[in-house]
């Protein structure tokens, strides 16, 4: 089990390099292939629509292949794209590959979610926040990693190396034992009843659908405010202080960092007072700390309130995926994938609306947007909570009926 634990980690990591390296040298890709920065553009949203499929398709994948091929064939899906694109074929070849690793990144970051929710016996959510340290740590060292390339003059092997650690990833993937988990790596036989006849589909239950819905709404919210941070941090703070370009620049860095620490001490903390009391103080703790953002944009408040809302947010995702999850055995695959999915589509949707804003409004305007994204984001948690004390209630009234 302690093998599958850290080789999550190291999958994870590798998501953290995918999400993150074609941004880190487009700069010296789109001089290298003479197109445009739309042109770049394209090619993340590529990668982005790949993801999408990927996180929806890969239920269906585990049903005909098991868990442990489809991971397989996601971690090659993904090795093969970086292959490609640090070898700096024609362009239209890259437009046709980066959904394939987008893909790969897609299937890997669904199944091992729904793998520690649905058969980790112990720690879970203290393992999913793990997880996500590392996927932190990814986005946080394939950019030093492609500095240093890209001033070595050789920004593509940035994608090599990716390919190279994705490669090793993929054999210790096959090679590895995992202990308890390997029976359920395996491809499952079809349930059948007494009968002898196909065992009906394990479905949502009426009281469980309000919260699936709403927590997908949850993650629509929660990933779209995640990425439009990082992405217009330092175009918010050129636009209400007077610091340098590199200064601005390091606001990402505070943000991405606090998260990474957050996680960090989120997994010590998390079995200590509870991963539902600690899901509360996190989204009204980043309501808060964009309050005081959006009313002190100054250098030092502004960069103090970052570096408190990634702090914050840094366990939101993976606790919001458990809590989500509970009472739907069976189904871990099929919930995480939706959630994602959404996750993924709002990390499309809102920066779009945020760079709309900042466009034709103050600055402001677009400061206290982020807050109204807080603020539906504590609604929602309120709801969620509100429909699953609903649901332990039916469960418990239900439970003294069969006693009597």
């Amino acid at each position: 089990m302690r093998n599958f634990i850290w080789l999550a980690c190291l999958i994870y990591c590798l998501n953290g390099f995918g999400h993150i390296i074609i941004g880190t040298v487009l700069e010296p890709m789109v001089q290298s292939y003479g197109v445009t920065y739309g042109d770049g553009g394209q090619l993340i949203m590529n990668q982005f629509l790949g993801f999408l499929v990927g996180v929806m398709i890969a239920p269906a994948i585990v049903k005909e292949f098991g868990r442990r091929i489809t991971i397989f064939i996601s971690l090659l899906c993904f090795a093969i794209s970086q292959f490609v694109l640090g070898f700096q074929p024609d362009w239209n070849i890259l437009l046709f590959t980066t959904p394939i690793g987008g893909a790969g990144i897609g299937i890997t970051e669904t199944l091992v979610a729904a793998l520690i929710i649905g058969h980790l016996k112990e720690k879970k959510a203290s393992t999913l926040v793990l997880v996500e340290v590392f996927f932190g740590v990814g986005a946080l060292l394939i950019p030093i990693i492609s500095a240093f390339l890209i001033m070595s003059g050789i920004w593509n092997m940035s994608f090599l190396f990716v390919a190279v650690v994705t490669s090793i990833a993929l054999l210790l993937w096959l090679s590895l034992s995992f202990g308890e988990m390997d029976p359920i790596l395996k491809r499952q036989p079809k349930e059948k009843s007494q009968t002898g006849k196909k065992k009906e589909k394990v479905r949502y239950s009426r009281r469980k659908i309000p919260i699936v819905a709403i927590g997908a709404a949850f993650f629509f919210m929660y990933v779209g405010t995640e990425m439009v941070l990082p992405n217009y941090l330092p175009t918010i703070l050129s636009k209400t202080t007077n610091l340098d370009a590199s200064t601005l620049a390091l606001s990402i860095t505070v943000f991405w960092g606090a998260m990474t620490v957050g996680r960090l001490a989120m997994t010590f903390v998390i079995d200590k007072i509870g991963y539902v009391k600690l899901f509360v103080v996190s989204c009204i703790g980043q309501f808060l700390s964009l309050v005081i953002f959006a009313l002190f944009p100054t250098p030092i408040i502004g960069y103090s309130a970052i570096f408190l809302t990634g702090l914050l947010m840094g366990g939101i995702f993976s606790i919001g995926l458990l809590l989500i999850n509970e009472n739907s055995a069976g189904l871990e695959e099929w919930t995480t994938s939706l959630l994602v999915a959404m996750g993924g589509l709002g990390g499309a949707v809102l920066p779009k609306l945020a760079g709309e804003l900042i466009d034709r409004y103050s600055i402001s305007v677009t400061l206290w947007s982020l807050v109204l994204f807080a603020f539906i984001l504590v609604s929602l948690m309120a709801f969620i909570f509100y429909f699953r004390k609903m649901e332990k209630n039916e469960l418990n009234a239900e439970k003294q009926q069969s006693v009597i």
